[in-house]
């Protein structure tokens, strides 16, 4: 007899996880979590079958291991580091370091992400008809 197969390891199980063992493996908050999917582009789908009960909410594997290698990822923990040692300074009452890191606060910039969802300028343009297709919608309301 082979070894014991545990349950959720194989098949259509372990290609999907649900959102909050996503955010456990991105290590990220839920509205962190919830804004990387947007920008990114990534949407919950329906498993054929939903091993951890119909109430939940599940995300392809790939998608998280893309978010994983993500740069956006990488800023919006370092601004959490940042802001960790921000509310540290105001709270030992340091104030001239608290001022010096919120001045010095880190960024992140979303040109990429322009790039890769339009690399070209005729993808842009075919995109834009849908938005004002939706101002004009919300103008004649």
């Amino acid at each position: 007899m082979g070894k014991e197969i545990k349950k959720g390891t194989k098949g259509s199980a372990a290609e999907y996880y649900t959102r909050s063992q996503a955010i456990r493996k991105l290590q990220v908050s839920l509205v962190d979590f919830r804004r990387l999917c947007i920008l990114k582009g990534i949407y919950p789908r329906e498993p054929k079958k939903k091993f951890k009960g119909a109430d939940k909410t599940y995300y392809h594997r790939k998608d998280i291991q893309y978010l994983l290698h993500d740069q956006l990822l990488e800023k919006f923990q370092a601004i959490k580091a940042h802001m960790k040692k921000h509310k540290r300074a105001v709270v030992r009452g340091e104030d001239a370091l608290a001022k010096s890191l919120l001045k010095n606060k880190p960024t992140y910039s979303l040109h990429y992400i322009l790039k890769e969802r339009y690399p070209t300028f005729p993808d842009a343009l075919r995109d834009l008809d849908d938005a004002l297709t939706l101002l004009c919608l919300f103008a004649s309301f």
